[in-house]
């Protein structure tokens, strides 16, 4: 006996199609190469004992990203239908050679044996194709930089050793509480395209290389770095303005900037660099004293440090 459908589930199910529909014309317009990358990515499997091709596995993986599925298991239940599952292998090009999407083990071991070097090349030339666009030029700094935003975020914790690399914290320290916490902590170089499109570029684990319990903020500093030389690396031609906080309010990071070719704007704390302060506060003094009390802006400009001349804003 045939289940009727009533109206609130057809608006439902038409949604869901507009959706579908929308989505597939933002991916042809602004990615029309994103299949043929994906196939590029080298396949660490062997072929002789595949039933899916890797452009389905990683297609079938963003898909549940963009549809915000918390789970590679809930993947498998929500994607499972006929027409989903056409729909997936046409976006990518390729005839179906199976009846299923694949099943979320699969991909989760599929993505622990691929390089994440291959993803990263992906994610690399889908944004240079946006910034050639120009879609999004009005969002460049003066008319020229792109904002790039370095951020940091933890993304795992838990009181059982991960690995030497990980970061680890010790609370509660000589009381019959104490504990240790090991966690995972990423900085993320993010392109801004518009108020409401931020796009992650690249990611570079923070690392504890001492093996001891190490300053968060000194190995932050340091994946800063790297992160830097690989973004220049990528896109040695763009007119980057990096943003960052106040952590890497430092002389290196203004160095390495300018070598770049680089602008930077930071949130400056008190205490970040102290001579910087220090000359802020005298300059702001005379200021003051020049009748300058009622301006919105202290502006000081030109304040040295060392070999370099920064501006600082409040």
């Amino acid at each position: 006996m045939k289940t009727k459908v009533t109206r609130k589930e057809a608006r439902k199910h038409l949604e869901q199609f507009h959706l579908a529909v929308e989505l597939v014309k933002v991916i042809k317009h602004f990615f029309p190469d994103l299949a043929r990358l994906l196939k590029q990515t080298e396949d660490p499997r062997n072929q002789s004992y595949i039933t899916y091709p890797n452009v389905i596995l990683l297609m079938t993986r963003i898909l549940s990203s963009i549809f915000y599925i918390s789970s590679m298991r809930k993947t498998s239940q929500k994607f499972n239908s006929d027409t989903v599952i056409q729909n997936i292998w046409e976006m990518c090009g390729e005839s179906a050679s199976a009846d299923e999407i694949p099943y979320w083990e699969t991909i989760n071991k599929y993505l622990e044996r691929l390089d994440p070097e291959e993803l990263q090349d992906t994610v690399c030339r889908l944004v240079y194709r946006l910034v050639r666009s120009r879609a999004f030029a009005g969002a460049r700094i003066r008319n020229r930089y792109w904002q790039v935003i370095a951020d940091g975020t933890q993304i795992h914790s838990s009181r059982r050793k991960l690995d030497a690399k990980s970061l680890y914290r010790v609370h509660n320290k000589g009381t019959g509480r104490e504990y240790t916490e090991y966690y995972y902590y990423i900085l993320e170089a993010k392109i801004v395209l518009h108020p409401d499109i931020i796009v992650s570029i690249m990611t570079e684990f923070v690392e504890n290389t001492g093996g001891e319990e190490a300053e968060k903020q000194d190995c932050e500093l340091k994946a800063c770095y790297r992160l830097m030389e690989r973004l220049k690396k990528e896109f040695p031609k763009l007119p980057v303005c990096l943003c960052a906080d106040s952590l890497y309010a430092c002389e290196n990071f203004f160095i390495k900037c300018r070598d770049s070719g680089w602008r930077y704007i930071l949130r400056y704390k008190e205490g970040s660099i102290p001579t910087v302060s220090d000359e802020y506060g005298r300059l702001k003094k005379q200021r003051k004293t020049a009748g300058n009390r009622n301006s919105l802006t202290e502006h000081a400009g030109m304040i040295s440090l060392r070999t370099l001349i920064i501006t600082v804003i409040r």
